[in-house]
């Protein structure tokens, strides 16, 4: 999700969306928890035998690798899970990067539910209603991006087409910036990202990212990804006993670097959805060098050094990653036959919201 103030933090409401920051994220403090409480039960398990029986083995690391009756079953385990691996992997859309997901759909849909109704229940009092002029122009921009991925030749459009999409426009001017979408269709925005966007070609690119995310299933590839990290966590406690150098450790080199290349894959596919939406690809590096400006108005560090334990990347990087592939989004874009499509646009804008020569709709700094 979008949410620049919330850069570090994880919660299950962020892959269940975008926003820039940790939505929809496995928790892991519940596993160091219980990590943690295992593990000094087994260590005190392992000395009874040991002072009670010398002969008696335990099952520590060590036995295992030098035990040949106990090594096989290690064998039996790494071979069961190659294959379970394997048969899941996927392709995501656009990108092509393979993902591990095993989640089911009706899991992911249900924990996108249980996320809609509590964000519903904490700002139903801020929600805009449906025919509220800034609501219209927000779904607008968003069911654009959304035809947009149904004639991509790349993408599985009948699921796209199942889905029932909402859009709900929380009016918070003084809340973190931040947009997500959810698990089944639900599409967040709050207000105080307008001013960022700043136009509907920065508001595509927020939607198209956001968007992405769901498209990929980033949710579900997380949370299927949260046993695996809790099993190498028990590995290396086993090892070093220090449950806080290896919650570091994993952050640093398993947790936040997933999550980085989710964020960046989203990137990456967002961009290539806004330009075959018929949405200006340069005015993605525009977006994110004003969110690197209001980082730095706010004093939220955005570097290499803090990228390291981030769910996100530094804004920096991201403006480098999209100057990067502009010369592929603007192919799509030229290939969209966009001249014909905006002039359509326009006069559909022009007609429901007013004269749209000004491009948003921006007053006092906040759409309108």
């Amino acid at each position: 999700m979008f949410s620049c103030l919330l850069r570090n933090k994880v919660t299950i409401a962020r892959p269940l969306r975008t926003t820039l920051n940790n939505q929809g994220r496995y928790n892991p403090s519940v596993l160091r928890i219980s990590q943690g409480s295992y593990s000094r039960s087994y260590s005190r398990n392992y000395r009874y035998e040991r002072f009670n029986n010398a002969d008696q083995r335990g099952l520590t690391l060590s036995n295992i690798i030098y035990d040949k009756n106990k090594r096989k079953y290690v064998y039996y385990a790494v071979g069961g899970f190659a294959v379970f691996y394997f048969i899941n992997l996927k392709k995501a859309p656009i990108s092509g990067r393979m993902q591990f997901i095993w989640l089911p759909e009706w899991l992911e849909l249900k924990i996108g539910k249980y996320s809609y109704n509590s964000i519903i229940n904490q700002y139903q009092q801020h929600i805009l209603p449906p025919n509220n002029k800034l609501t219209r122009k927000v779904e607008n921009i968003f069911y654009k991006v959304l035809d947009a991925s149904i004639k991509d030749p790349e993408i599985d459009n009948s699921k796209i087409n199942s889905v029932k999409w909402e859009v709900h426009i929380i009016d918070t001017p003084n809340a973190s910036p931040n947009a997500f979408v959810l698990p089944g269709g639900k599409v967040f925005v709050f207000t105080s990202i307008l001013p960022i966007c700043k136009n509907d070609d920065g508001l595509a690119t927020v939607l198209s990212h956001e968007f992405a995310h769901q498209l990929a299933r980033h949710t579900s590839e997380n949370l299927s990804k949260a046993p695996i990290y809790f099993l190498i966590g028990l590995l290396m406690y086993s090892v070093t006993g220090i449950n806080s150098v290896n919650d570091i450790l994993l952050d640093g080199l398993l947790r936040m670097p997933a999550s980085r290349k989710m964020e960046t894959e989203a990137d990456y596919i967002g961009l290539m959805l806004m330009s075959r939406a018929c949405f200006n690809p340069e005015e993605a590096v525009n977006l994110w060098a004003r969110f690197s400006e209001f980082e730095r108005r706010h004093r939220l560090k955005s570097n290499e050094i803090t990228e390291f334990l981030s769910t996100h990347p530094a804004s920096e990087r991201r403006i480098e990653n999209m100057q990067k592939w502009l010369p592929k989004a603007r192919i799509v874009y030229e290939n969209s036959d966009c001249a014909m499509t905006n002039n359509f646009y326009q006069g559909f804008t022009q007609s429901v919201f007013g004269n749209p020569s000004s491009g948003p709709f921006l007053r006092d700094n906040k759409f309108m």
